[in-house]
């Protein structure tokens, strides 16, 4: 290898090797084991490695030791147990579905309008996502959003690439369709805490309806 892919394959270990302690984070914790790792992976590319490393071939190489070796397979990632030289020239085809580590798509989601308390002049904005796997019911918070405009809108859905590099996909038909904990967690996190302030309307949280996400994009 020249210099410049001396590099790359070095930022691509790297890669692997968080990827690969965010497995072992999730097991030790009782998480699903790849809890957050496509979310990890993208934000890690933007803010490390100027989005130059294949997230798709870490992801699905993650998910192929896990699956046929178990935690030894990802402890062997961890370790730089293992010769990765080949992975990185090749293609790597094990099955793996797009939006497992292209897109971020939830089961339900609103978009929060949460003000600043000690600045009513200031409004952001954060998308509450409901998301389940394998009868796993969790829930998850976007990155402040501080304008609309930069999210896309097409006939069912709505799309935002995140600073971290995350992608979401927010299909209408699925808007405020949360399950009964993620309700609860909604409730008791993030409107009961505002409702605490009486410095006006405008500290108190709004969930958007949908009229008014079409309005602000």
């Amino acid at each position: 290898m020249n210099q410049e892919k001396k590099e790359m394959f070095k930022e691509f270990k790297h890669m692997l090797g968080s990827g690969a302690l965010r497995i072992l984070l999730n097991i030790k914790i009782g998480e699903p084991a790849l809890n957050g790792l496509a979310e990890q992976l993208h934000r890690d590319n933007a803010r490390f490695h100027n989005n130059n490393i294949n997230i798709a071939k870490c992801y699905k190489f993650l998910k192929y030791q896990l699956n046929k070796f178990g935690l030894a397979g990802i402890q062997q990632i961890d370790k730089d147990e293992i010769d990765l030289t080949r992975l990185f020239r090749f293609k790597f085809d094990f099955k793996v579905e797009d939006s497992e580590v292209n897109f971020l798509i939830p089961e339900a989601w609103a978009i929060l309008r949460l003000p600043n308390t000690e600045d009513q002049r200031i409004i952001r904005y954060r998308i509450f996502m409901n998301c389940t796997h394998k009868d796993v019911d969790s829930v998850k918070l976007s990155e402040t959003i501080m304008s609309l405009h930069h999210i896309a809108q097409s006939q069912d859905k709505f799309e935002w690439v995140a600073p971290s590099g995350i992608k979401f996909v927010l299909y209408k038909e699925r808007m405020l369709g949360f399950s009964e904990y993620a309700t609860d967690h909604l409730e008791r996190n993030y409107v009961q805490p505002y409702l605490q302030w009486t410095k006006g309307q405008n500290t108190r949280p709004k969930i958007l309806t949908l009229p008014e996400i079409i309005s602000r994009v």
